[in-house]
């Protein structure tokens, strides 16, 4: 759909008059030539009890109504019109009632007669208040967090992208305030695919409170950040914020691939051979065959989260799985995934399973003497999919593990299992 231009001469004289009449500032044209102004409308009173004609016009009235600091941008908007340049202003003036109040003033020369500049002076309290408004918000919303001696984030909840962060987080991860409202809280993790932000939001509105030990990273990804974060769920003026502090956070250099030749190259060959495999098992034995795995864990399982169906199918690798009947499937309830999804956990270790009273570890684990674990999940759109466990028949063995040091390895068989699942649909 296209739009005409009108014609500003299919406006009536009295149409024109009306307007100028009306329009709620006084309208002015100064002669530049002849310093001589003339005034278009009789709204010169711009402010209780200040004349906006004497202010154009009479230096010893402006003087005596501007602020002595503001008189200065009077002063520099005049010689604008004497050079014919089009400019703005604002400025204080001392009202009747013993307040103060804002003035804009605004112009440019008519480019059809140069000879003549035209403009308005404007009350401009209401747009001030609006924004002194917005100041004051973004100056409560740092009180918020200023008082912390630790970093903490403020994060808009809808959008999940940082509002403003204290002293003490710029400094730890390079932050300006450039970067706040464009920049994804997420892309500070270390490893989004471990800890994706949206698990840990999804339920903070009924829980209020969320804390867990997560590893982030610098803006430049050259730093690690390691600390005891704690998420809060409030609202400001009907905005939905979250709070996050770090607590007794410790850094260390980001791990540089060039560093770790030798595990890149495992990475590298366990994905060429997960890459060559066609059904699951292929897959969980290729991972177990692989160097990265030596000493770290005796089995896997895979469980393929059916969660509207109530099911989950669990593939089984490894010697403590070697009579196991593949798929075997549970009833989802009492599974890692539902504990997953409840609690919206990130990671889930199991110590001991026989201090466990959880029904999946008596039903699978401890029948095939598995004695600890460690459990991830994986989405799809949102939905719980895949959970993926390292198993050990020793007690203990993930304890004093950083979930990190397992993030390559799952998402190469996360995305084996994807290919995998592509394929038996088609």
């Amino acid at each position: 759909m296209t739009h005409s231009k009108s014609d500003p001469k299919d406006i009536s004289i009295d149409a024109l008059y009306g307007f100028i009449n009306d329009f709620p500032a006084l309208l002015w044209r100064i002669e530049i030539l002849k310093a001589r102004i003339m005034f278009f409308n009789d709204n010169t009173d711009v402010a209780p009890g200040v004349d906006g004609s004497l202010l154009m016009k009479n230096d010893n009235y402006r003087n005596q109504a501007l602020l002595p600091e503001d008189i200065r941008l009077f002063e520099i908007f005049m010689e604008s019109v004497k050079e014919g340049k089009t400019a703005a202003t604002v400025f204080r003036v001392k009202n009747g009632l013993g307040k103060i109040s804002w003035l804009k003033l605004t112009g440019a020369v008519n480019r059809r007669d140069p000879a003549y500049y035209y403009g308005y002076l404007l009350n401009a309290d209401d747009t001030v208040s609006v924004i002194k408004g917005v100041l004051d918000t973004d100056l409560e919303l740092r009180l918020i967090i200023e008082d912390a001696e630790n970093p903490v984030f403020l994060i808009d909840y809808e959008s999940a992208t940082l509002v403003c962060a204290n002293a003490s987080a710029n400094r730890m991860f390079g932050l300006t305030e450039t970067d706040y409202r464009h920049l994804s809280f997420e892309s500070l993790y270390w490893d989004i695919s471990l800890k994706p932000l949206d698990r840990i939001l999804n339920k903070l509105p009924l829980t209020r409170k969320w804390h867990g030990r997560l590893t982030f990273q610098s803006r430049n990804k050259k730093t690690l950040v390691k600390a005891e974060a704690v998420f809060r769920f409030l609202v400001h003026k009907k905005t939905k914020l979250v709070r996050v502090s770090l607590q007794a956070p410790v850094t260390s250099p980001a791990p540089d691939a060039r560093e770790i030749p030798s595990q890149s190259a495992d990475l590298q060959s366990l994905e060429k051979a997960v890459r060559s495999q066609t059904d699951i098992t292929g897959i969980m034995e290729a991972c177990l065959a692989s160097p990265l795995a030596a000493g770290r864990y005796d089995a896997i399982l895979f469980s393929d989260v059916y969660v509207r169906k109530n099911k989950v199918k669990v593939y089984g690798a490894g010697p403590a799985f070697s009579g196991m009947p593949g798929p075997e499937t549970f009833s989802y309830k009492g599974t890692i995934a539902e504990d997953i999804i409840r609690y919206a956990l990130d990671w889930v270790v199991v110590d001991d399973t026989q201090d466990s009273i959880k029904p999946i570890d008596w039903a699978l684990f401890i029948p095939m003497g598995i004695r600890s674990y460690f459990a991830v999940p994986f989405y799809s759109r949102s939905v719980l999919r895949t959970v993926l466990i390292f198993c050990s028949t020793r007690p203990g063995r993930f304890t004093d593990q950083a979930p990190e040091e397992f993030s390559d390895m799952l998402g190469i068989m996360n995305n084996a299992i994807r290919n995998w699942r592509r394929s038996c649909r088609s």
